[in-house]
This record gives C-alpha cells, structure tokens and sequence, in this order.
C-alpha cells in the first residue's frame, strides 16, 4: 500500500461529433504548451469512441493549483475547435484505498 498523497488533475472530454477526435488529437500535438512544472507523470485513455481522459500527477498542491487554470484554458480552446465538452477537475488520492501501482 503507498502512503504517499498524490495531487492530481483529471481532464475529460467528450466530442459531440466523434470524428473529429483524430484531428483533436493531432491539433494538440502540435500545440500542446510546455509541461507544467511539478508534473510527476501523465496518463491519458480513450474511454469510448467519442471519450477520452488525461490524469496529470502533481509533487504538491502549489504546483497543481498553478497549472490549473492553464490546463483549463487549454481544454476550453480544444472544445471551441473541436465540437466537444470538457471537464476539469482537481483531487489528491486517498492513501488508505490505494492498491498496486
């Protein structure tokens, strides 16, 4: 079991016309800002054809915080392209319920 406290950031997106989520993807390969500081890891999963998540580990809640508005406001210019709907939120992890890694 970790008994270290995790600061994370989960982003979601939904596309409203799915096709477009290849184009997404490659638009922000292109224009992806530079990592913010703190980042300790990034994870991102396709959860159905029109779904997708990023979870963005962060080494304290400052880091986390300050990176926040801008992961946001990155989200928010991909939804206005793309025909989608985002979600940004922060969460730290619960130790205590944490199994494996």
């Amino acid at each position: 079991m970790s008994q270290a406290t995790e600061f994370c950031a989960f982003l979601s997106i939904r596309y409203l016309n799915p096709l477009l989520m290849g184009s997404a993807h490659d638009w922000i390969a292109d224009n992806m800002p530079p990592i913010p500081e703190g980042v300790v890891r990034m994870r991102s999963f396709h959860i159905a054809p029109d779904r997708g998540m990023t979870i963005i580990w962060f080494d304290n809640q400052e880091h986390l915080d300050t990176a926040f508005p801008h992961m946001k406001a990155f989200q928010q210019q991909i939804a206005e392209r793309f025909e989608a709907r985002t979600e940004a939120q922060k969460g730290i992890t619960s130790p205590d319920g944490d199994f494996g890694d």
